[in-house]
């Protein structure tokens, strides 16, 4: 049992994410994002989109406040920015759950096996 953090990390991958709860808890995030997403569009473009176009002209107060009103470009603007970067982590997240972990013996890609043995040199002066 390795109790260094990028060890645990490992184990925590391994055992835990390795078994689909990780990619479960990624699809509810981006889920999550998604229906922001649709609400933001909904509440901030739509609905006072539809109150222009009926020029407050209804006996809804929704339209009403919305035909006067701009749109905020502002929240509509902040609401797909926080998809975004919700779509970013998920990817990469995702990404750091599928990598296959390297068995213990194997080699960082940098070093070689000339690297690991000793040099030796001729002492005798014969040469």
């Amino acid at each position: 049992m390795d109790d260094t953090p990028k060890g645990l990390l490992g184990e925590l991958r391994a055992s835990v994410l390795k078994k689909r709860v990780g990619q479960i808890a990624l699809a509810v995030v981006l889920a999550e994002a998604v229906l922001q997403l649709i609400t933001a569009v909904t509440w901030y473009l739509i609905v006072p989109l539809i109150g222009k176009l009926l020029r407050g002209q209804t006996e809804s107060v929704l339209f009403k406040v919305s035909a006067e009103s701009p749109i905020p470009w502002e929240r509509l603007f902040g609401s797909v920015l926080v998809f975004v970067l919700a779509v970013i982590v998920v990817l990469y997240l995702n990404r750091w759950i599928q990598r296959k972990p390297k068995p213990a013996g194997e080699m960082d890609v940098g070093a070689s096996e000339e690297d690991d043995k000793p040099l030796v040199t001729d002492t005798t002066g014969a040469g």
